[in-house]
């Protein structure tokens, strides 16, 4: 039964697309490679199923009510104008040269956009997190602050007492929380320390944000930030609950379980309240210290290309199945929050911070890899139908508008995005839908925070290929993943997964034989 069903999803990511390009097409000889796999993989999904329901995430409650998550007061009026004459000087610089920036582009390059930049990072926490999530970059000004007493508060003894051990020195430190070695039980883990007054500030920032993005887009209509601040404002309040954090990583952990995914894994919640998570430490190396390396021609240790493979092609695995199978994203999902442990028999990717998920609902699914397969035919004209379904509140509604997007959308694809298997340089071509949704001649195209929040992570997939292992093409990878779930129904797709990864690791493998690599796929 288990090979039958092998046979079944083999010839799913054989048959889903048709084949004008050669580029993706398998040899006899791939096939039979293929038809080695392992029927093992299908009996594990099955094995995955009787595992019984995941863990709970209260943030089902929906998007709007995260705000009950906020364990603050509201600010007082006197706070509130207090902090608002702090912030106006810090972006007073900003504010005095918004009217330039609106007719210089290169005074708005040069000047304003760096003096923004310095503004967020001394306006604040709310500040700092809302930049690198507009930005898709990590926190650049960690502040550093030992919290003894709140640690004790939480775990309601003595900190002697809770630890054998723990460093005084945080081993990272962000806007939000800092992170302590610490010994527990025998066992080395990592204690999250929610920095103190942080919940009010961001209460208090955020409403100032708001405030201050109005102001802005009156000055330069250009730069869309009310939206922005509000959407993210929703999502921003659950990663100040480290609470909320410990549901995330019992979430992944369970999603990733079963033999095919034994080569991820996340942090293990040991204990964890509203301000504070002790959690299992992960040996490794950031990702991001390799990226840095290959992307300033760096000296120093790097990854061979079988690591560099590993790290990329699992890394994109990681992210379709959020995608197609999980409706359950990690929202920061770049080299920074990715480490690569080399210590065992094969490599493991370990993910950190999740605190901030992206809750994918079908229809923000479906019309994501609804762009994923126009982009994947080379149809810019489909690209833009499944674009405009971005936002519930679709700013680009006339059809003169829409067909006018559709058009440049056609043109863009004519220039940057042939299809499958024609050496697409996927960042570019989202970054080309972000160009055009942003300046559309007749409307904006709005765009909501869970697409953007995978168009983000693609963006970080895709950096990180092209610092690790430029030849490998994201999209053409994604192929077999993306032709099952076209054929399949999601519950089969999901039930078949192990299988279909196989596939794609086999795949994978044969490609970087062809290409001059060594595999262990």
């Amino acid at each position: 039964m288990a090979a039958r069903a092998l046979l079944f999803l083999a010839a799913a990511t054989a048959s889903a697309e048709p084949e004008p390009r050669k580029a993706c097409t398998l040899r006899p000889a791939q096939q039979v490679v293929l038809a080695g796999v392992s029927a093992r993989a299908a009996l594990s999904a099955v094995e995955a199923y009787r595992r019984g329901a995941p863990p709970p995430l209260r943030e089902l409650i929906g998007a709007r009510a995260e705000a009950s998550l906020v364990d603050a007061p509201p600010p007082s009026t006197l706070h509130l104008v207090a902090r608002a004459l702090v912030l106006l000087l810090v972006f007073l610089p900003v504010l005095l040269g918004a009217p330039f920036a609106r007719f210089s582009r290169t005074f708005r390059e040069k000047v304003f956009f760096p003096s923004v930049k310095r503004a967020l990072a001394q306006a604040g926490t709310a500040f700092i997190k809302w930049g690198q999530w507009a930005s898709c970059r990590p926190d650049m000004f960690p502040e550093r602050l030992y919290t003894k007493r709140q640690v004790e508060a939480e775990m309601g003894r003595p900190l002697a007492e809770c630890f054998e051990s723990i460093d005084k020195r945080p081993m990272a430190s962000g806007s939000i929380a800092q992170v302590h070695k610490a010994t527990y039980k025998g066992q080395t883990v990592a204690v999250k320390v929610r920095h103190p007054e942080v919940i009010s500030r961001i209460v208090t920032d955020f409403i100032l944000m708001r405030g201050l993005a109005n102001l802005l887009a009156r000055l330069v209509p250009s730069i869309n930030l009310k939206s922005s601040v509000d959407q993210f404002s929703e999502t921003m309040v659950a990663q100040t609950r480290l609470d909320v954090e410990a549901e995330h990583l019992n979430r992944f952990i369970w999603n990733f379980a079963g033999e095919s995914w034994r080569d991820v894994a996340f942090p293990k919640p040991l204990f964890s309240s509203r301000s504070v998570l002790v959690e299992t430490y992960e040996e490794g190396e950031l990702v991001s210290k390799y990226t840095l390396q290959r992307s300033l021609h760096m000296g120093g240790e790097s990854l061979d290309r079988h690591e560099a493979h590993f790290v990329v092609s699992r890394g994109e695995d990681i992210y379709l199945k959020m995608l197609l199978s999980d409706n359950l994203m990690h929202a920061d999902l770049h080299p920074g929050n990715i480490l690569i442990s080399t210590s065992g028999r094969s490599p493991r990717l370990i993910l950190l911070d999740v605190g901030m998920v992206a809750r994918l609902t079908p229809e923000e699914s479906s019309a994501f890899i609804g762009l994923l397969h126009a982009c994947g035919a080379g149809d810019g004209r489909r690209a833009a139908q499944v674009v405009l379904r971005f936002s519930e509140a679709q700013t680009c509604v006339t059809p003169e508008a829409r067909q006018a997007f559709a058009e440049d959308m056609h043109a863009l694809f004519r220039e940057r995005c042939r299809g499958f298997g024609t050496g697409v340089e996927f960042g570019s071509v989202l970054r080309g839908v972000l160009s055009h949704c942003r300046t559309h001649r007749n409307a904006r195209v709005s765009l909501d925070a869970n697409y953007m929040t995978l168009v983000m992570n693609v963006l970080c997939l895709e950096g990180m290929a092209n610092a690790l292992l430029p030849e490998y093409n994201v999209l053409d990878a994604a192929r077999p993943l993306l032709a099952a779930h076209r054929r399949l129904p999601g519950f089969t797709f999901s039930l078949g997964m192990p299988v279909i990864r196989r596939i794609k690791k086999a795949r994978d493998g044969l490609w970087l034989l062809t290409t001059g690599g060594t595999s262990s796929a």
